[in-house]
């Protein structure tokens, strides 16, 4: 039997709040009852186009919120850990925009705190899970026509550094994505990482490392290599290729229009990310909802997830400081996510 309205509530109004926000009240089985964030004028802008919800200066009083069912963390990326482990202690099932944390250390806890209820309450957002483009390679793959996946190759531009230009918070912010898609596309765990990165523009900052490649290693023998480029001016764009044992499966490049002018035929690139990602997003968020109402478990990436991609690029900003390959090591994992894993 299907349960009542999903009541939700959504700490963040910027740009991807802002999106699950359109999307949560688009759907016939959740509302959207609260949300918070310290810029009021963005959030009662976003709050009038979802049925006037309550509004906080402050996310704390919106997790404590009792008419909050669930909660959406779409915050700065150091605020994710305190509100997850805040939501965690009162029970309510969480999706968490990436990362899970910003530390190592902050992911630990949440393992350690969400182990300790017992149950996966924690849902981590790697939205190429629900690319359809990503999950047609996906599927491709699991066909075992291909043979074995044996490398990923991804790019992820961005037209320009939404934050900054420093390597080390590049590979933490913006590589997840792509360690997560590796991790999920080849089915294996991040054993060592080799980065380096380039300053891509003389303007630029001296430290700017803004075009990063990283060489990841993974525990069945296959590799992955990613470009992560974020001052790349001319547009947005994700793409992968898996070199399996006998061909290859790709994504194609998305084109957004095509234009004839002056003597040339070319086509058109969108320099947003959500125009990229945009039924992704809306798949992802509805899954998420459906996993509640239904008390089954949410398909997409878990606390587990966060966690390995946060020791991997974590190591990854280790590599690029010394120059030299990291071992990423985690724990042993635990039997809680040992249930329903995708690797």
């Amino acid at each position: 039997m299907v349960a009542a309205k999903v009541r939700v509530g959504i700490i963040g109004t910027g740009g991807i709040g802002y999106q699950h926000a359109v999307d949560i009240a688009q759907l016939g089985q959740a509302v959207v009852v609260a949300l918070a964030d310290p810029d009021e004028q963005r959030m009662h802008s976003v709050a009038s186009l979802v049925g006037n919800p309550t509004c906080y200066a402050d996310p704390n009083k919106l997790i404590d919120d009792s008419s909050v069912d669930a909660i959406v963390i779409a915050s700065p990326d150091a605020t994710h850990a305190d509100f997850i482990l805040r939501a965690l202690a009162v029970q309510k099932p969480i999706f968490c925009e990436k990362p899970l944390a910003t530390s190592v250390e902050d992911a630990l806890q949440i393992l350690e705190a969400e182990t300790r209820i017992g149950r996966k309450l924690i849902a981590v957002g790697f939205n190429r899970r629900f690319d359809p483009a990503h999950v047609m390679v996906k599927e491709t793959i699991e066909q075992g026509k291909l043979g074995r996946a044996l490398l990923w190759k991804g790019v992820h531009r961005n037209p320009s550094a939404m934050y900054n230009n420093e390597g080390s918070f590049i590979l933490n912010n913006s590589a997840g994505h792509d360690v997560d898609s590796a991790r999920w596309l080849l089915g294996a765990d991040v054993v060592s990482v080799y980065s380096w990165g380039i300053r891509s523009h003389d303007e630029l900052d001296e430290s700017a490392q803004d075009l990063l490649c990283i060489n990841l290693e993974m525990n069945n023998g296959s590799r992955a290599v990613g470009e992560i480029y974020v001052n790349a001016r001319y547009g947005y764009e994700v793409a992968v290729d898996v070199v399996c044992q006998d061909g290859v499966v790709s994504t194609s490049p998305r084109q957004v229009i095509s234009i004839r002018h002056e003597r040339t035929h070319g086509t058109a690139v969108s320099d947003d990310f959500k125009d990229y990602f945009l039924d992704s997003y809306a798949r992802e968020i509805s899954q998420w909802i459906t996993s509640l109402q239904m008390g089954e478990s949410f398909t997409g990436a878990d606390a587990w997830d966060g966690y390995c991609v946060i020791v991997a690029t974590q190591a990854a900003g280790k590599s690029l400081a010394l120059g030299t390959s990291v071992q990423v090591k985690t724990i042993e994992k635990p039997e809680l996510y040992k249930r329903d894993s995708h690797i």
